[in-house]
């Protein structure tokens, strides 16, 4: 039996957390199926619009130009890119691309972390 700032934890009490967390974690593995189908509809939306971000990204820094202006769109005048939205989707994106080898699997990659790592968290915050 261990305190935590005069609560006293038992081990029915652990065994009570992690089923919990075990269960959250099962429900979203669930919630995560559809990220899995090949036929998923990423266009819907503003998936295609992050997923264009983060190729005209990639496309910026291969060139060495300027990765916070989209120089390939709107011919060659461009506009900021994180004029709407910050770097970090477009960053994570072009990341998840590195593992899966192309921007929607990447995209369908943040989405499945995201959802787990959010479920994962609630936890904690409850």
């Amino acid at each position: 039996m261990e305190t935590n700032g005069g609560n006293t934890i038992t081990m029915e009490g652990k065994l009570k957390n992690i089923t919990y967390i075990l269960i959250i974690l099962i429900i979203s593995l669930i919630l995560c199926i559809p990220l899995l189908w090949k036929d998923l509809n990423v266009y819907y939306d503003d998936g295609i619009q992050h997923i264009a971000r983060a190729y005209s990204t990639n496309l910026s820094i291969k060139n060495h130009e300027n990765a916070t202006v989209l120089s390939n769109l709107a011919s060659e005048f461009g506009y900021s890119w994180d004029l709407f939205y910050g770097p970090l989707s477009s960053i994570m994106i072009i990341l998840g691309k590195c593992i899966t080898s192309t921007f929607i699997g990447g995209y369908k990659l943040v989405l499945f972390i995201g959802l787990l790592l959010s479920r994962h968290n609630y936890v904690y915050i409850c």
